[in-house]
């Protein structure tokens, strides 16, 4: 097969992203702000409560734990992901072979939708609780308007996901700026109500504060098998609950449309105000509510503990959370599952992807997102861990990158057997059970690179192939010229003056918002008063700034196959016939 037949042969979802679609610094915060900002959010936060660590433990242990992740969302993800300009489910035909790369989507993708049917149970939960609709108790759905409202939740979330990356960018930036205050507002009005419910007394320093978030909020204690936990016990969790997205290199979907790695670092927003001041904010509702209702936190869903605080307006916030968790998982299953039914579109696969999604969100059980991370990060470990050492150390020690691909074998026995290694390992873990589960990644990383280290040097990686290697080369750089000339380049147009008076309104209603809230936690302003102007404010804030994005929201031009054609054929001398 000649260069261009390869090129005119590789399927829509297996290019690389063109140079017009790289995308600024805006977008990256928003999506990592949307997603690690998110309904997730309140559910680990309420599982941090019953950790039974001290305030000092969570405080300490989130901060170097959550600085773990951004370095290695940096200069392991990001970097592989804008070498390479692909998202992972079609760079593993290059490591694992035709066949193994199927499985691994597959696999993924059945694991990542649980993610995502998480994300919109949980949204369920707030409107639940406007509905009087009873709590979820069991596993399975026991209210037929609970179904009814997951499924009305799903049908909209995989309309905006099958708009694409663009869209699903755009909707999360809207959102951040608002769950970022309403989290803030979650700690400086829940303080007040924690303190006149438990008659703490007055609050004079940081050392009375820390008292207060150590006997009322996290209370040092064993947890239910008698284990003590500690601050390196929520290193461990901060770090390993994005495994599945920066040691196994998912988040390459996302970050492969990045102009340079650096943009790894603005992980961070989601690391720091999502995984560590969210999951503050969110422990200390929950620790409140449950105080206030009389009610065990884990009798208590999402809903119930952001009514019982902030009013409408904490619900109106499970709701957009579970919106930005479950937007960007089903754009990363899409790709995952396109990769391998090629003959279908991007939408087809949304929409397909997105009723069995919402057909398990009607399943309570898929709330227990803590579970779900930490189980699908250990099961897609070991194939990130061989990527990385393919891609980063295998030059190193004189292996040949990409060996099995030139070898045209469908399937890479060395890390078919090296991820095995690592399942074994974790089904090892969870039944011995010898080191608690915050620290099987670690092992599991090690055996899983060593083992494809020893297997693949045994199986063709220590020879050279430069024929092959120089054939791969021109076809990579030839189907990146043909992508990034199929459509020329759309000019900027200027943003509409209505939507920068919409915008500015929007950000003005959020400052309004934020003064209200330390007015009525300073005692000014009566607690239910506030709760009211806080949801009239947060709908004024998503009228402007929803009509403002779809003003300024562009469409891409019509595909020009005939410009790409030319380019091909001038500069890389090849008949595109």
């Amino acid at each position: 097969m000649t260069t261009w037949e390869r090129v005119k042969a590789t399927p829509r979802c297996d290019w690389p992203v063109a140079d017009r679609e790289l995308s600024g610094v805006g977008n990256f915060v928003g999506l990592y702000g949307g997603e690690h900002i998110a309904a997730t959010e309140f559910v680990i936060g309420a599982t941090l409560v019953q950790y039974g660590c001290s305030a000092t433990d969570i405080l300490i242990g989130l901060a170097i734990g959550n600085i773990l992740a951004v370095l290695t969302f940096t200069f392991l993800c990001a970097t592989i992901a804008t070498d390479t300009r692909l998202t992972l489910y079609t760079y593993l035909y290059r490591i694992l072979g035709k066949k193994m790369q199927k499985v691994y989507n597959l696999v993924w993708g059945i694991g990542f939708s649980a993610l995502g049917a998480a994300g919109i149970c949980i949204s369920a939960t707030a409107i639940r609780r406007v509905l009087n609709v009873p709590i979820q108790h069991e596993w399975y759905p026991t209210s037929i308007k609970f179904v009814l409202i997951v499924v009305i939740l799903g049908t909209v979330i995989t309309i905006i996901a099958a708009k694409g990356f663009e869209a699903v960018a755009k909707f999360a930036s809207t959102c951040v700026p608002w769950m970022i205050v309403l989290f803030f507002l979650g700690i400086i009005i829940t303080l007040p109500q924690l303190l006149e419910a438990t008659g703490f007394g007055p609050i004079h320093s940081a050392g009375d504060l820390m008292r207060l978030l150590n006997e009322h909020v996290w209370v040092a204690q064993p947890v239910a098998d008698g284990q003590k936990l500690g601050i390196i016990h929520v290193i461990g969790f901060a770090w390993t609950c994005n495994v599945a997205w920066h040691f196994a290199l998912n988040d390459m979907s996302l970050l492969r449309f990045a102009k340079n790695y650096k943009y790894g670092f603005t992980s961070a927003v989601g690391m720091f105000v999502g995984h560590f001041f969210a999951w503050l904010s969110a422990g200390i509702m929950g620790a409140t509510a449950s105080i206030l209702l009389s009610t065990p936190l884990a009798n208590l869903d999402s809903g119930e503990v952001t009514f019982a605080v902030l009013g409408y307006s904490g619900l109106l916030a499970v709701i957009i959370a579970g919106w930005t968790t479950a937007n960007p998982t089903f754009y990363r299953v899409t790709l995952s599952l396109n990769a391998i039914f090629k003959k279908l579109s991007h939408k087809q696969v949304t929409y397909i992807a997105g009723f069995f999604i919402t057909l398990a969100a009607c399943f309570p059980i898929v709330q227990r997102a803590a579970d779900i991370l930490t189980f699908l990060g250990l099961a897609v470990e070991g194939v990130g861990a061989i990527c990385i050492t393919e891609h980063y150390i295998f030059p190193k020690i004189g292996y040949t990158r990409y060996w099995n691909l030139y070898r045209k074998k469908d399937i890479n026995w060395a890390a078919t057997l090296s991820w095995g290694i690592s399942i074994l390992f974790v089904i090892a873990m969870i039944i011995a059970r010898p080191i608690h589960q915050n620290f099987w990644f670690i092992p599991n990383y090690v055996i899983s690179m060593v083992s494809y280290i020893i297997l693949a040097g045994l199986m063709g990686a220590k020879e050279k192939y430069p024929e092959e290697e120089a054939e791969e080369m021109e076809y990579e750089a030839a189907l990146q010229r043909y992508v990034n000339n199929l459509q020329p380049e759309e000019k900027e147009k200027p943003v509409p003056a209505a939507a920068k008076v919409l915008r500015a309104l929007a950000f003005a209603d959020l400052a309004v918002l934020v003064a209200l809230g330390i007015v009525c936690s300073l005692g000014n302003m009566d607690l239910d008063l506030f709760k009211t102007a806080a949801f009239g404010l947060s709908l004024v804030y998503f009228v402007c700034n929803g009509i403002s994005m779809v003003m300024i929201y562009r469409k891409g031009s019509e595909i020009d196959e005939r410009s790409a054609k030319e380019i091909l054929e001038s500069e890389y001398d090849i008949k595109c016939e």
